[in-house]
């Protein structure tokens, strides 16, 4: 069964190749340097409506989006382009929600397109607000980035937003934010350049980067751990809504064998009446569930409210561990299992 999951992969990323070589893309980029539009429906028209296949129409979106919106950012902090410390979701756009029936990604990339600024989260929204209304199948995908500069322990949690997108039935990987510019480390300064590199990616090569929430969203069978996981859990992006104050195991990496049981913690300093709306685990419609992850529930909660949980290693299969509380995951855990097998 694995070996025809990895024919198929194979046969899909030489089908994608195929693709790249029949869309000139330096054409595309000049093409839509001048295309202006005052809605996002217009400027969706305006872009796919010369070109015949999705890939085109894609990139187009894609190189438009990369070449006329610039990264907003706090001068009061020093951020930087190589660090990649601009794309905290937490900063968030200045979007006038008072506006009724209107959706959620209408609204961001209206006020994008307005402004012709944004974070990463407006950038993934207006990739996916282009998209839909060109009829092309795309999630906004929310994880952690990681930049030249490594970042650990409390800062590995989400931190990002980007893109994927589904072309003749296969999905793939997309980084607009990272494709639109950098920052300067003297004056910090954004610089606005064009860099493809993150356009239809492999998902090996965007793994090496990007970790998303939902680990499906990685598009590979095994997902590769990241060196943070080696000093700390992976704190999701409802970690900070429960006023979490600690949590044991205090590293990411955890080493076991089958028959062993693993105890977790987590502790908050939560009111024991105050309700906290959570569920955002949900089943996608879109991706087959995660075989090699398995979602633990807390078995109680104590009187100094520390959340509970316990795991007993069954299989060799299962590599992470999901903390969930209330519906939402909290912190994800690696699996090192040994074979006892093969060390007797």
């Amino acid at each position: 069964m694995k070996t025809g999951v990895i024919i198929l992969f194979v046969l899909i990323t030489q089908l994608a190749s195929a693709q790249k070589k029949f869309a000139n893309y330096s054409s595309i980029d000049w093409n839509v340097l001048n295309i202006e539009a005052s809605t996002p429906a217009e400027l969706a028209q305006k872009l796919t409506s010369p070109y015949k296949t999705d890939i085109e129409k894609v990139r187009a979106i894609f190189s438009w989006i990369a070449q006329h919106i610039s990264y907003g950012h706090d001068q009061n902090t020093s951020t930087s382009r190589h660090s990649r410390n601009h794309n905290t979701i937490e900063e968030g756009e200045s979007v006038d929600t008072t506006t009724a029936l209107i959706p959620l990604n209408e609204l961001v990339a209206e006020d994008v397109l307005k402004k012709r600024i944004a974070f990463c989260y407006g950038y993934s929204r207006l990739f996916q607000c282009l998209c839909d209304d060109a009829g092309i199948p795309c999630e906004v995908i929310n994880g952690y980035a990681r930049g030249d500069s490594k970042r650990i322990g409390t800062n590995f949690r989400t931190n990002h937003s980007w893109n994927a997108v589904r072309l003749d039935s296969s999905w793939y990987l997309v980084d607009v934010t990272w494709a639109s510019g950098y920052f300067t480390y003297n004056s910090n300064e954004f610089v606005r350049h064009f860099d493809d590199q993150y356009f239809l990616t492999s998902p090996d090569q965007f793994a090496l980067d990007h970790i998303p929430d939902d680990l499906r969203w990685s598009l590979l069978l095994q997902t590769p751990t990241l060196d943070e996981f080696r000093h700390s859990p992976y704190k999701g992006r409802c970690f900070v809504k429960y006023n979490i104050v600690s949590y044991w195991p205090s590293e990411g990496v955890i080493y076991v064998s089958i028959g062993d049981t693993v105890y977790f913690h987590i502790q908050t300093d939560l009111e024991p009446d105050r309700h906290i709306g959570g569920g955002s685990l949900d089943d996608s419609l879109v991706l087959a569930p995660l075989q090699n992850a398995v979602y633990c529930e807390p078995i109680n909660i104590d009187k100094n409210n520390t959340i509970n949980y316990t795991y007993v290693v069954q299989t060799l299969s299962a590599q992470w561990v999901q903390l969930v509380y209330n519906g939402d995951m909290i912190l994800r855990y690696k699996l090192d299992i040994r074979n006892e097998r093969e060390h007797n």
